[in-house]
């Protein structure tokens, strides 16, 4: 399956980079069947109609692809380098999830978050993993969230925090996933979240767990996190 990306169902054309592919990658010609996606499970067989550099579709069928019956929700306080907040951004897409929130903790450099997570730049990455993975839902993504509005604002059914205190087990992200069901997981920054943090969420019905017995950095626990929760829904 070719699959694109059009958020607005109104146009029936695709824009200048998606055409590009189309035509020098995957050697499409008048003619070829292409699907086209939203963004939000709407999926349409369509047939190219190529005119010149412009590359345009007729809508043969649509169909609603509907949601899986559980959303990851992944939190993460960003990384100070921006290509590895867009690679996980990436991966998590790839392997299935729903929202990723940055988040502001403490510990985290405010003033190169504007920096190092560029939102344009994240969906635009998310769009392309969407595609590549065969996907037909693109995560919401935001940024600026600040640690305690955000640990207050939850309502997930099960809300996890990684975080391992010195000398104490936790269960590990797998264990603590319920299946079919919400859930958020909170991935902290370089640092980690302060003592006062891990106990505002635990009072917010947060429970610690553990992403295994290595310590990983942020943008490797996010993406370990998002694969365990998905994982324990097969």
């Amino acid at each position: 399956m070719h699959l694109f990306f059009q958020p607005d169902t109104r146009i029936t054309e695709l824009d200048e980079e998606e055409a590009r592919h189309s035509s020098k990658v995957l050697r499409l010609t008048d003619g070829d069947i292409i699907y086209v996606t939203d963004g939000k499970g709407l999926l349409r067989k369509c047939r190219l109609k190529v005119l010149g550099k412009k590359v345009h579709y007729e809508v043969l069928e649509s169909s609603f692809v509907p949601r899986r019956p559980f959303s990851i929700h992944m939190a993460i306080a960003p990384t100070r380098k921006a290509e590895r907040n867009e690679w996980m951004v990436e991966k998590m897409t790839e392997i299935g999830v729903e929202r990723i929130d940055f988040i502001v903790t403490k510990n985290t450099n405010t003033e190169s978050m504007n920096r190092v997570v560029n939102l344009t730049r994240l969906n635009r990455i998310a769009a392309a993993a969407m595609k590549q993975s065969q996907q037909f839902y693109l995560p919401e993504i935001t940024v600026n969230n600040k640690f305690e509005s955000f640990i207050e604002s939850r309502t997930e059914f099960v809300k996890l925090l990684a975080y391992v205190p010195e000398n104490h087990k936790v269960q590990h992200v797998f264990q603590k996933t319920v299946r079919n069901q919400s859930g958020v997981l909170l991935i902290g920054p370089e640092g980690d979240f302060t003592p006062e943090e891990v106990l505002f969420a635990q009072k917010h019905g947060f429970e610690t767990v553990s992403l295994g017995a290595t310590r990983l950095r942020t943008e490797t626990a996010a993406v370990a996190g998002c694969h365990a929760m998905n994982m324990a829904n097969l």
